[in-house]
């Protein structure tokens, strides 16, 4: 065998090589992506607790919220969520306040593993007892929610609406 033959075989090989490996790597992006929109679709938030207790003359209203990833999808990452709470009243709702929580960084969310935050707002207290029949009793709630997440090929929200009733607490331990 002529050493052009072997530089044409060697060069042959090379090629072969380079078209599997990136056959192998689209295969691997398109099984991510796919993960990722079944994950979009049923990642669960839920409001677990939300409890409103007076402090001075504020009102702090603070949630406890979960997030889960019901997926084997590994690569999703909790960011943060803003929630927009309104007061049910007889004649509707009142707009409330924005409460947002974000993590330090983002915050894996492993498959079936379920991540409980905490986020608070603090309200004045003239503005709850205006909408209120009183404070110290539970409160319906409207929260518009927009919760953030990240992945490695992108970055994506959802919007939510929760329907919550707050438990009155004379203080927080």
């Amino acid at each position: 065998m002529s050493d052009k033959e072997r530089r044409l075989r060697l060069l042959t090989y090379v090629f072969a090589a380079v078209v599997v490996v990136s056959a192998g790597l689209i295969v691997m992006n398109f099984i991510n992506y796919m993960g990722l929109l079944t994950s979009m679709n049923k990642v669960t938030v839920t409001i677990d607790e939300m409890v409103h207790y007076p402090e001075g003359d504020k009102v702090n209203i603070a949630l406890t919220f979960s997030v889960e990833n019901p997926t084997t999808y590994t690569r999703l990452k909790f960011s943060s969520i803003q929630c927009q709470l309104y007061i049910i009243t007889g004649g509707g709702e009142e707009y409330v306040g924005v409460a947002a929580y974000a993590p330090p960084v983002d915050v894996p969310l492993k498959p079936f593993e379920e991540r409980t935050f905490t986020t608070s707002i603090a309200v004045p207290r003239s503005n709850i007892e205006r909408l209120s029949d009183s404070i110290e009793s539970n409160i319906e709630w409207r929260i518009r929610s927009v919760i953030h997440f990240s992945t490695p090929i992108r970055k994506y929200y959802q919007n939510m609406n929760f329907h919550p009733v707050s438990a009155y607490k004379s203080s927080i331990s």
